[in-house]
Parts: C-alpha cells; structure tokens; sequence
C-alpha cells in the first residue's frame, strides 16, 4: 500500500513539473435576484473570444481560465442571460455581473435541471439527488428515498420490525457513511433505525458517493458516503405541507413553516407526524406483515448571514418513535419474560440531537475560509422481541475545524483542521442469558487535504488524517482521489484509501434478534474494548468513467464503475456455523467485496427520461466453514426507470428491480419441515407513481408499490411456535408486504 501512494505522489510530481503553470485569471459569475441579493450562477460558460477553449463556474459562480497574450476579449455565456463580451488588461480579479433576458425582447433558452447529476468537475464521482427526484416515489423518509437510485440498495432486515438496511457496492449499512450535511449525525446505535428520523419532505438533496470519502468529514467511510442536506429557511417555501395516506393503514403529515424577517436572518420549524394503525396480515401467517406505532419529529432551524463573510446555522431536532409487532392478536401489556404463547416486538426509540455550524469567508481573499462544525445526540432504546430484550443509550458529540488556504495559487488548494468525536454506549441484552456492555470512547485526530488542478484536465486530491482511540491507539488514514477530463464530455476518475470503525454489534445485527438463535461472543469480554474485539479496517480501490453523448440532438450519459474493498480486519457475523446461534468472531482469512455497475440515461424525446442499470457484486467473507457468499447479497441486479412529464404537469414515473438469487444462512441443523433451499428465488418489484400539479401551489399524487404483489413465501420460521428453537424471522431477502397503493398531496405557499 505504501509503493502505491508514492507511486501516485512521484506521478503528481513528474505530472508538476512536466506541465507548464499558466497564468490564470480568476472570477465569478453572478445575478441579482428578485429580492435585490447578488447570487452565483452555476453552469455559465466563459471562453476567450477567437478561442476553441472553455470553462464553466462551480456552485459558487467561480471559474478561472488560463491567460493567453493573443486574447483580449472574455466571453461569458449563461441561460437565460445576456451574453457578456469584456475587455481584460493584466490578470486581475473579474465580477461579472449578468442581466437577465427577461428585460429584453429576445426569445429565452431554458435549462431544464435534471433529477439526478453528476458533476463533471468533482474529483469524486458524486451522484446528486434533488427534491424532483425524490418526489418520483412516496419518499415517506429517508430509508425510501433510494427507490430510484441503482447505486443503493435498500432492504428489509427482517419480517417483524419494518427496518430498512441500506447497501452499497454489496456491503451492508454500517460500512457507509451516513451524514447530515457534512457532519456524522446517523450513527453507533442509531445506524438500523436513524433512516427512518429523516422524512423525505425535509431533505433538499442527497449526495451518494461510492469509494472513499473526503478525509476533512472523517475515518469511517468504507464503500460510500451518503450525505444528506435538509431545506434551508431562506430557500423553503414560507409554507410547505404535505400529507399521505396507503393501503397498509399508514398515515402522515408533514408542515414546513419559513420565515425570513430580515436580509440576515431566516428561521424554519419542521413538524412531522405518522401512523400505522391498521393490523395488516396480506401473507396470512397471523404475523403483523407491518409494526404498528406512531412518531412524532420536530426541527428547528436558524441561519444567520451578516454579509461580512460570517455565516451562523444551528438546529435542534427531536425523536419520538413507538412501534409495536408480532402475532396479530398480541397487546403490549401480555408481554412478560416468561409468556410462552404470544410472541411481540416492541421498539420505543428517543433522540434528541443538535448541530452547529460557524463560518467565515476573508471578504479580500475569497479562496481563504475557516469553518466549525458541532454535532451532538443523545439516542436510547427500550425493546424487546418475544424473549430477547435490549436497552441501550448513546451520547455523542463530534466537533470537526476546518482551514482551507491555497498554495501559491488555486491551482493549490489545502484543507486542514482537528476533530473529536466522543461516544459513551451503554447496552443490556438479554438473550438467553444476561449481557452488559458500556464504553467510553474518544477519538481525537488531525487531517490534511492537498488538491492540485491543471485547468480543466487533471486534478488530483491527496489526504490523510491520523487519530488517537483511548482504546486502540493510533490510527492512520491515507486517501488519494484522481480525476483526468480528456474532453468537456468524459472524465475518468480513481480512488484509493483506507477507512476504519467500530462495530455496534447489537444494534446492527437487531434482525438476529427477532429469532431464538443464541448469541455467541467468542472473543473475551476485556475492559476498555467494544465486546472485546479490535476495530475493523479495510482498503478501497475503485475506477469509473463517465461519458455524456448527443443522439438526435438528445443527450444523455453513460457510466461505468468497478470498486474492490478488501478487509484487513474484520467482525465476521457467522449465522452458518449453527442453525440456532449467530457467532461473532474475528476475521481469519480473506474478506472482500467486488462490484461493478454499468449505468445510461438518456431521453429519447423531450420530457421523457429513461435510466437503465445493471449490477455485479461478489462479497465473500471467510468462516468457519469456508470461503462463502455474504448472505442476503444478490449477486445479479437489474434496474430501470422512466420518467415522463407532460406540458399540462402531468407527471407519470415507474422504476422495475429484478433481484437475482441471494444466498441463504444454512437451515440443516433444522428437522426436513423447517430447512430453507440453500438459495432465494429471483424476484421481480414495479413501483409507479402518477402526480399532477395544480396552480403551481398545488400537487396531487397516486402510486402504488410492489405492482406485481410478490411476497417472499414463509418470511417467518417455524412461526407456529414462537418460543421454540427454530422460530426464525431474520431470514428476509424479499418483500412481506404485498401490493400497496397510495396516495397525497403537497401544497406550497
């Protein structure tokens, strides 16, 4: 691993001094608003006038462009602006201020922003998922927010709790980085059921990134990072309500109320309510196909921008979540410890969280910046699932400093900071007999980024942070990110780095608990480690290609990405040694994960987009008993989604998922009756969804999932006798509940 990254440093080097450093001139591209406040304009073109050559402006409006003696003449372009023409003398600081075409009495070209994008300038390959595509789908919360997204898959963990799990390039949830804007906010105990504290109509965009994440957001990404950005108050609207009612007996509400009483301030509260009260049985197995229970979210934000460089946002979230399963007939109050007849679940969860953000731009020097950020939570668990019961409370605290300079110039750019992330656990399970784990950890680290750019063709980022465990020591984190644009319309990108982190084996493996499997610790109980095992590390290596083309004057993309995680160490969760126990015991072999995906989007005819996908994955662990399969993993996927909108706003979209085989935990230790075949079957899931917009204010919408009504035939295990040693509801690799329709409205003031 060493010879690779001073490999790639002499490349950087050799590429250094090899290249000629032009000099740049420098700027940003702006318009005045309606309200009066200068904003950026993404996307505008800028060229020297006689030159074949171009740039465009980031997210910020700004570009730079290489100075040539023999152009004197700018041309800056922008949709639906006024082309610009200005004259440059010497290599001075440019603010281009655009006027809109709306003041003049010319035809206006209109960009229509796509769904879903990824940046052609970003080192790493980053897929960005807006409010419009999300409102493809019911998108009740964050965990059914990826039904149109082939990076991600989502699945249930089991048949009794309606948990959802989220994988990405074959490995299960907890290998990928959950953040909320740019801080860990879904984590430890909280990973199996915090997509669920996150409503759909809350979430502004989701950022998917596959491979290694940035150092700067922390050492815990492993096969991706998943961040999400909520609405902000000044671009909410002043009012925002949306309520949905399906088929299962499930009802929710959600109101956005925005207020901005000066050019400085601007504040937002976030309520948000739901239900499932029907009692729904569709497999009749006389197990509730679907827990029900109610939550109860509440947000509030503030942001405060002075326009000095000085920009303040903070927000207080709290949780309130109660969900109760099991046989029909089944009352919380008839559970007892030792009650033989009526098996139950229960999941009464609590959060409360806060976050912080504290900015400052050098006014004269725009490239300069340093920022804090805060992030804090406390989350607890009062459950039980038939006998096996657990209790667990978290506290955690994350504080993340940020510098970023350039070196010389922007081709140079240099991020730095601190970071401390503490976390006091503390679990009970009960599982046959009696477990009590707690811990202390604090995790205080250093990091440095260095990003060097030649134009628009090369840029490459290279990071590392180093980090002190009170438990485990030091810990080294070495990341490099590769990007080389041969053209405007390809960009070729590689990514290598090691991500490391702490198991919560309780809670991510909660499925195991809706089963009278025994719980098996093999390592001993040693103070001051996490179940007394050492933290898991792994190396990721990935490449991808991007390509936008033109058939018929209709655009579209195609990308294709192959990533190998590889395992140095590892918590192996071995549910096929034994029928009736799951085993946790460290790595002795190899464990790894290799995925490709092939991924086109294009649209045939206007207001008509069709995105096709097809995934590989191979993820092997060794156990016990050999090299296998990781179960619940397919190894074939298929994907596709059409999206029409027609003038008069209507909007009609559907997404088919074929799911080949998964392998299945081994069930021969179980009488002939109660085996499983080694094998699922493949499956296939239709989703649809039709709205309409009325009065621009208003939109109506109409869906149904799982059109097709496949249901994984006997979810549940020997459900005849709960409380015996074959009982089993963790063995879930496809839907419980069957077709379900739905429906809503959202309305915007």
């Amino acid at each position: 691993m060493k010879a690779f990254f001073v490999f790639c440093l002499g490349f950087l080097f050799l590429f250094e001094t090899r290249a000629q450093k032009p000099m740049l001139l420098h700027g940003v591209v702006v318009e005045t608003n309606q309200k009066g406040f200068i904003e950026p304009i993404q996307g505008a073109v800028i060229h020297w006038k006689g030159s074949n050559y171009s740039t465009g402006t980031d997210s910020n409006g700004a570009f730079k462009i290489a100075i040539d003696p023999q152009y004197s003449y700018l041309i800056v372009q922008a949709l639906g602006f006024k082309n610009d023409t200005i004259f440059v003398s010497g290599n001075n600081y440019l603010k281009v201020l655009m006027v809109s075409k709306r003041n003049f009495e010319e035809a206006i070209i209109t960009y229509e922003r796509k769904s879903s994008e990824v940046s052609f300038i970003d080192p790493w390959k980053t897929t960005i998922m807006n409010e419009k595509e999300l409102f493809k789908a019911a998108c009740c919360n964050l965990s059914e927010s990826f039904e149109t997204n082939p990076s991600v898959d989502v699945a249930y963990s089991d048949a009794l709790t309606g948990s959802k799990q989220i994988q990405m390039l074959g490995l299960a949830g907890q290998y990928t980085q959950m953040s909320l804007e740019q801080m860990p906010g879904i984590r430890g105990i909280a990973s199996n059921f915090g997509l669920n504290y996150i409503p759909g109509t809350w979430v502004n965009s989701i950022q998917v990134s596959k491979g290694m994440g940035s150092v700067v957001n922390g050492f815990e990404s492993v096969s991706g990072q998943i961040n999400v950005e909520l609405h902000k108050p000044i671009s909410k609207d002043k009012i925002y309500w949306n309520a949905y009612a399906g088929q299962g007996g499930r009802y929710e509400t959600n109101l956005v109320l925005a207020q901005q009483p000066t050019k400085m301030f601007s504040h937002a509260l976030f309520l948000h309510t739901s239900a499932t009260v029907n009692r729904m049985d569709q497999n009749r197995d006389s197990y509730l196909d679907n827990p029900i229970g109610t939550q109860t979210n509440i947000l509030y934000r503030i942001f405060l921008d002075p326009k000095n460089g000085l920009v303040f946002h903070a927000s207080i979230q709290y949780v309130k979540d109660e969900k109760m399963g099991g046989m029909m007939d089944f009352k919380p109050g008839l559970h007892d410890t030792t009650h033989t007849a009526m098996f139950g679940t229960q999941i009464n969860a609590e959060r409360l969280s806060g976050m912080m953000k504290l900015g400052y731009v050098f006014p004269k020097k725009k490239y300069r910046s340093i920022g804090i950020q805060a992030y804090a939570s406390n989350q607890s668990f009062d459950n039980f699932f038939g006998n096996n019961l657990y209790n667990a409370n978290q506290q955690s605290l994350y504080a993340n400093l940020i510098y970023q300079d350039i070196i010389g110039n922007t081709n140079h750019k240099l991020r730095t900071g601190l970071s401390h992330q503490s976390d006091i656990i503390d679990e009970k399970l009960f599982n046959k007999q009696a477990y009590h784990f707690n811990r202390n950890e604090q995790v205080s680290g250093a990091f440095a980024e260095y990003a060097y750019s030649y134009l628009a063709l090369f840029t490459a980022v290279a990071g590392a942070r180093i980090d002190y465990h009170n438990y485990f020591g030091w810990m080294f984190v070495p990341r490099l990110h590769l990007r080389y644009a041969p053209s405007v319309n390809t960009v070729f990108r590689a990514v290598a780095g090691k991500g490391w982190r702490t198991a919560n084996l309780i809670s991510e493996n909660m499925s195991s608990l809706t089963s009278n499997r025994t719980w098996v610790f093999t390592n001993a109980f040693l103070p001051n480690t996490a179940y007394g095992f050492a933290p898991e590390e792994a190396w990721n290596f990935g490449v991808n290609l991007t390509h936008e083309f033109k058939i018929n004057l209709h655009k579209g993309n195609i990308g294709i990405d192959y990533y190998h995680t590889l395992f140095e160490k590892q918590i192996v969760v071995d549910r096929d040694a034994k029928t009736n126990s799951v085993y946790f015991y460290n790595l002795n072999g190899s464990s790894y994960s290799r995925s490709l995906q092939v991924q086109m989007e294009y649209q045939p005819i206007r207001r008509f987009d069709v995105r096709f996908a097809y995934r590989w994955y191979e993820v092997k662990t060794q156990y016990q008993a050999a090299l296998l399969d990781v179960p619940m993993i397919a190894t074939h996927r298929w994907f596709v989604n059409f999206a029409y909108a027609t003038k008069s706003k209507w909007s009609f979209d559907a997404t088919a998922n074929w799911i080949g085989a998964k392998r299945l935990p081994q069930t021969l230790d179980n009488p002939s009756s109660l085996q499983l075949a080694a094998r699922s079957n493949a499956y296939v899931l239709v989703n649809a969804q039709i709205s309409k917009n009325l009065k621009k204010k208003w939109d109506v919408y109409a869906g149904c999932e799982n059109i097709l009504n496949f249901q994984q035939p006997r979810a549940i295990l020997d459900g005849a006798n709960p409380f015996g040693n074959y009982f089993d509801a963790s063995l879930t690799w496809g839907p419980v509940f069957g077709r379900m329709f739905y429906g809503g409205f959202r309305f915007k003031l």
